[in-house]
């Protein structure tokens, strides 16, 4: 029997080599706990749910990947499965992974925890912002600068209507956040959007090439990038995003992430076995494959506590905010952890330090997926802790999604159903012609609204990368517009006229002057 056991082990570690990569295969060893309990809740979830959009896991301990689980379809209809090779757009995880390039840009001189935002961006004014001299980088990667700015917030994630000069523009263009003003905490992107801007003048590059040279390419993440145009040009499979609210899940999001609208708060496409690289290197002080790829003491110091926050998501309980990581208590031990969302994608990121174990969980459907992923963690951490018999956490985890899914299905169905009801009731009441409406219309911070009349009669309304088909709204001269992931719930766009002249388009809480 002993015989038999070795050449079946020997067998599977061959077919193991012909199917991983090499420089993966390194680091993949068969782990001694049981993850089946994650298996059978992930395949009878997703098949409660009845969409088999993509999940892929990744299970480290130590220094080695122990579990690796993938399920669904990257592209649903194109019937492509996820794999170890497939990318997903992993969101706020770029985080953490910025957060550490800043400072190994540190501990090579060119930067200080310290450096404030007059002395970053000297050539800028700060007009709106009362403490720019006192703001430094650690409060603008901890989210405690006091800076409050949606236009740049909204511009690099979804618009991507920005060059050198208008990024700079928008920087300055900063005001204060009354309620939680220097030093409190509030969660955005906005500290993560200036200091990329910084990275791309001192460095005269984009701040995605300085991010690859500093943190991708000394861990081999070869399938990780942030411009998303290097799915095409490193032939790199990329999860596509879906989302359950619509009249059929199975279709594509209309919004996809392109180099322009990826960010420094959320701009990263990865795999999980990629990330796993990344969590292997902050268990051991910077180690990974037996090298020292990173300073032992710029990873500790990644792990810092910089703010003070309470929250609670799911089951995780947050206490502080660290260099692009959450801190606070789970299962009785102290994790780190940050998670990605946006329409189409939810994912998660985590470790525990004292226990030398980390969690990796992507998908590429956001409503649903977050009460899947924080029950994979409960079933995972569980193994790992040995706290809790994973089996029942499991049966239990799968009652709730069969007695859950049913109400949150009737909820969509409703949703869709007074939407429409809505908008059959509406009716567009316009004074002029319709063509009047439509031409070109600037805002010097939004940049360019273009607002075109189809031939089917309908108002296509474009601001950058966002797009969108405009509805009827319950007032004259106006009309409603949803960019998808970026106002859910549609704004109302007002018509500003004068003189049976269209002057301009109230948008967004701006003013867009018609050309």
């Amino acid at each position: 029997m002993q015989v038999n056991m070795k050449v079946n082990m020997q067998i599977k570690l061959k077919l193991m080599a012909l199917i991983l990569p090499a420089a993966l295969l390194a680091n993949v060893v068969y782990a001694t706990e049981d993850f089946s309990a994650i298996d059978r809740y992930v395949n009878a979830a997703k098949k409660e749910i009845g969409l088999p959009s993509g999940t892929a896991i990744a299970i480290v301990k130590g220094d080695n990947i122990i579990y690796q689980g993938y399920f669904g379809y990257s592209d649903i209809k194109a019937k492509k499965k996820v794999t170890e090779k497939t990318a997903f757009y992993i969101a706020s995880i770029t985080k953490p992974i910025f957060s550490l390039s800043t400072l190994l840009m540190e501990h090579k001189g060119d930067i200080k925890d310290s450096s404030s935002m007059t002395q970053m961006f000297p050539e800028l004014t700060f007009e709106s912002i009362v403490n720019a001299d006192k703001i430094q980088l650690k409060h603008l990667l901890s989210n405690t600068s006091g800076i409050d700015n949606a236009f740049l917030r909204d511009t690099f994630a979804y618009t991507g209507s920005h060059d050198s000069a208008q990024r700079h523009k928008l920087i300055s263009a900063s005001g204060n956040n009354e309620t939680n003003p220097l030093g409190k905490f509030e969660y955005t992107n906005i500290g993560f959007n200036i200091a990329s801007v910084w990275v791309d003048d001192f460095y005269q590059q984009d701040w995605q090439k300085t991010l690859s040279e500093l943190v991708y390419k000394p861990l081999k993440m070869t399938r990780s990038s942030s411009y998303m145009s290097d799915a095409a040009k490193k032939s790199i499979e990329v999860a596509r995003p879906y989302g359950l609210r619509g009249e059929d899940p199975r279709e594509i999001l209309a919004f996809e992430k392109s180099d322009i609208t990826m960010h420094a708060g959320g701009g990263t496409i990865a795999t999980a076995t990629d990330l796993a690289r990344f969590l292997i290197a902050q268990l051991n002080e910077g180690k990974f494959d037996g090298k020292q790829v990173f300073p032992a003491a710029v990873i500790k110091k990644s792990q810092q506590q910089l703010a003070v926050h309470e929250e609670t998501f799911f089951d995780f309980k947050r206490t502080g905010y660290a260099w692009g990581w959450h801190m606070g208590p789970y299962k009785g031990e102290n994790m780190l952890h940050h998670f990605g969302g946006v329409a189409g994608t939810h994912t998660h990121s985590s470790f525990i330090l004292e226990q030398n174990i980390g969690l990796i969980v992507l998908n590429n459907e956001n409503y649903i997926s977050a009460d899947l992923t924080n029950a994979i963690a409960d079933i995972a951490y569980s193994i790992l802790l040995n706290k809790g018999d994973a089996n029942k956490k499991a049966d239990g985890h799968i009652l709730a999604m069969q007695k859950s899914w049913p109400e949150i299905k009737a909820k969509f169905k409703l949703w869709r159903e007074r939407d429409e009801k809505i908008a059959a009731a509406r009716v567009m009441e316009l004074s002029l012609e319709k063509q009047t409406y439509a031409g070109i219309y600037h805002n010097d911070l939004w940049g360019t609204l273009e607002v075109e009349l189809d031939n089917s009669g309908q108002f296509k309304f474009s601001l950058g990368e966002q797009k969108s088909t405009a509805t009827a709204f319950r007032k004259p001269d106006t009309m409603r517009v949803e960019f998808v992931a970026m106002n859910a719930g549609g704004k109302v766009a007002s018509y500003d006229i004068a003189n049976k002249q269209v002057q301009g388009i109230n948008f967004m809480g701006s003013y867009f002057k018609k050309n």
